[in-house]
C-alpha cells in the first residue's frame, strides 16, 4: 500500500526524533507550503505532522509535537490552554495568507486579535517568520515580538516556481474569482457576515464606508466576469479554465458550469502553481498571487479598471493598497469588456507579454523585496527548516507516550459528521487537508527532489 497513506498527515515517522506539528489552515493554499517544509525537516531528521481547523488539536495531544508551526496566533487554542501547552512545546508563528500591506489589519492578524486581548497569545510564541522586513519592522515597532524574534524568510509558496521554465506558446486561458463578499465557504449566514464585518476599514472599504461597500464590489466583479464569460464562451464558443478563490464556496460555482457547460472548467484541484504556470494569461479582479505571476511569467488581466470610477468610491485605491495599490499596475488593464475579449484572443494565440520587465523596475524590485520578501538566497521552506532546526537542537525530545484524546477526536468526527449531513462535503475537501489525500504529497516530493539538485548557497 502507498506509503504516504499509510502515514496519513506525517511525513516520516521514527520513535527516536522530535515531532513538528505544522497547521495548514487551508489545503488548497497552505497544504503544499506545509510538506515542502515537512520534507526538509525530514531530510533533517524530524518527525513532521499535517494538521488542519478540524484535526491539530487532536493530533496535538495525539504526538506531544516537540514544536508548532501555527499561521495564526489564535488558530488552535485559547490563550489560557496555550499557556499550558507551550510549556513543553516550542511555538512558531508563521504568516502565509496574503501580501500583508495594511498595518492595522496585520498587527491584529499577529497578535491573534485586536489591541485589548494584550499579549495573551504573543507571549508564548519563540519565533515570528515574516514575508518581507515590511511586516518585522511593523510588528517590533508595536511591540508585539523582540527584533531578535522575528525572521524574514519569504514566502514558502514561491518555491513552487523556482522551477519554472516558460519554453512554448500556451494556448489555455484562466480565470480567478474574487467573490468572498457573496461567496464564503462555510455559508455565514449573510446578516452575521455584515454585522461581524462592521469597523473593517482599510482591509474591505474605506475610512468612510461600511461593509455593504465590500458586498457591492464582490458583486461587480460577478457581473463583469458574467458579461466577459457571456461573450467569450456562448458568442465566441471560446474555453476557459475558471478558479473558484479558496475561501469561496465550491458549490456555489455550479451555476457557471450549468450556464457555460463545456466550455468552462471549474478548477479548484489541481496545484496553483501547476495550474498558473499553464495558462497564457489569467484573467483576476485582485489578489496577491500576482508575485506568482511575475514569478512564473503569466500575465495577468484586471478586472478593475473597466469599472475604476465606481471602484474608486466603494474601495479607494490609496486606502486599500493590498486589493487596489501599486502592484495592480503591473498588470495588463482593460478599460472594456471590449478590450479584455481582444488581450484573451492575443493571449490564446501566445501574442500577450508580460506588460513589463521586472530587471527594468527598481520601483517592483522594491516593492517585492519589501512586503513579499522575494527573492530570498535559497528555498524559503529550507529556511524554515534551518530555524525549525536550531531552535529544537538544544531542547530534550518529548516524551512519546501517544495520548488519544476522546474528547478531541470526538469533535473531530462530529465536525466531519455535521459538514456530510448538511451536504457540504465537497467544500470540506476542498478546505480540510486530510491524511487520504495523497497527491499533495507525491507533487510536492517530486519539487522538493528538484530543489535538493540545486546549489542555492
Amino acid at each position: 500500500m502507498n506509503e504516504f497513506f499509510l502515514n496519513g498527515n506525517r511525513i516520516n515517522h521514527s520513535l527516536s526524533s522530535k515531532t513538528v506539528l505544522i497547521y495548514a489552515d487551508h489545503r488548497r493554499r497552505d497544504a503544499p507550503s506545509a510538506l515542502l517544509i515537512a520534507f526538509y525537516l525530514k531530510k533533517l531528521g524530524y518527525n513532521t505532522v499535517i494538521g488542519n481547523r478540524l484535526n491539530t488539536k487532536s493530533l496535538f495531544y495525539k504526538f506531544k509535537p516537540d514544536l508548532m508551526i501555527s499561521t495564526h496566533p489564535n488558530a488552535v487554542f485559547l490563550s489560557d490552554e496555550l499557556k499550558i501547552v507551550a510549556k513543553n512545546c516550542i511555538f512558531v508563528l508563521m504568516h502565509p495568507e496574503s501580501s500583508g500591506m495594511v498595518r492595522e489589519a496585520m498587527l491584529d492578524h499577529m497578535r491573534g486579535g485586536n489591541s485589548e486581548i494584550g499579549d495573551s497569545y504573543s507571549r508564548h510564541y519563540s519565533k515570528v517568520l515574516t514575508w518581507g522586513p515590511q511586516l518585522k519592522e511593523w510588528i517590533v515597532e508595536a511591540g508585539l515580538y523582540n527584533e531578535d524574534q522575528v525572521h524574514e524568510v519569504g514566502c514558502v509558496r514561491y518555491d513552487f516556481y523556482l522551477d519554472t521554465i516558460k519554453s512554448k506558446k500556451l494556448s489555455k486561458l484562466g480565470g480567478m474569482s474574487s467573490f468572498t463578499g457573496i461567496s464564503n465557504f462555510d455559508n455565514r449566514n449573510m446578516f452575521d457576515l455584515i454585522n461581524s464585518g462592521r469597523g473593517q476599514h482599510g482591509i474591505h472599504y474605506g475610512k468612510y464606508g461600511g461593509y455593504e461597500d465590500y458586498l457591492w464590489t464582490s458583486a461587480a466583479y460577478v457581473r463583469l466576469f458574467l458579461e466577459f464569460l457571456d461573450h467569450w464562451c456562448l458568442k465566441e464558443n471560446n474555453e476557459i479554465s475558471f478558479r473558484p478563490y479558496t475561501l469561496e464556496n465550491i458549490d456555489d460555482f455550479s451555476f457557471f458550469k450549468d450556464r457555460y457547460r463545456e466550455y468552462i472548467s471549474i478548477d479548484n484541484k489541481a496545484f496553483f502553481s501547476e495550474w498558473l504556470s499553464g495558462l497564457s494569461a489569467n484573467i483576476f479582479c485582485y489578489s496577491s498571487s500576482v508575485i506568482e505571476s511575475i514569478i512564473s511569467g503569466t500575465p495577468y488581466i484586471t478586472l478593475q479598471n473597466i469599472i475604476e470610477d465606481r471602484l474608486e468610491f466603494h474601495a479607494p485605491r490609496d486606502i486599500l493598497v493590498e486589493t487596489r495599490g501599486d502592484l495592480y499596475n503591473y498588470t495588463h488593464r482593460p478599460q472594456s469588456i471590449e478590450e479584455l475579449v481582444e488581450l484573451s484572443k492575443k493571449a490564446v494565440k501566445g501574442e500577450l507579454n508580460m506588460p513589463f520587465n521586472l530587471s527594468d523596475s527598481p520601483e517592483l524590485q522594491q516593492l517585492l523585496s519589501k512586503y513579499y520578501g522575494w527573492p530570498q538566497k535559497k528555498p524559503s521552506s529550507e529556511i524554515v527548516a534551518g530555524i525549525v532546526d536550531e531552535l529544537l537542537s538544544e531542547k530534550p525530545k518529548n516524551k512519546l507516550g501517544l495520548n488519544f484524546n476522546n474528547l478531541e477526536s470526538a469533535k473531530v468526527t462530529y465536525r466531519i459528521s455535521r459538514e456530510i449531513v448538511n451536504k457540504r462535503w465537497v467544500t470540506l475537501d476542498d478546505y480540510h487537508f486530510m491524511p487520504w489525500h495523497t497527491k499533495e504529497k507525491h507533487y510536492v516530493k517530486t519539487v522538493f527532489d528538484k530543489l535538493c539538485e540545486k546549489n542555492y548557497e
